[in-house]
């Protein structure tokens, strides 16, 4: 089956008959130096979920998305990031 659900912060899980894909998967420590903290605990089978997912993406850099506390815990799955260049020309 074919859904999705939504855990506070940024955090869907998207499954295909199991946890394929987790957006910004922030489960664990505080963001920006402590001022920011979950204000709830996500349920073990949602943290199942996210640790069994094939893949993890994060949005941005923000340690509200990209959270660093939070990595060692994902230890299945492919990271995906966006990557930004830009191409700056000089004019002469």
């Amino acid at each position: 089956m074919r859904f999705f659900e939504t855990i506070g912060s940024a955090i869907v899980i998207a499954y295909d008959d199991r946890p394929v894909l987790t957006t910004d998967p922030w489960i664990n420590g505080a963001a920006y130096f402590g001022s920011w903290g979950q204000d709830y605990e996500i349920p073990p089978e949602q943290m199942r979920a996210i640790a069994d997912a094939d893949y993890h993406w994060f949005s941005h850099g923000h340690p509200d998305h990209l959270n660093v506390a939070s990595l060692p815990l994902l230890k299945k799955g492919q990271f995906l990031l966006w990557i930004i260049t830009a191409i700056v020309s000089k004019e002469t």
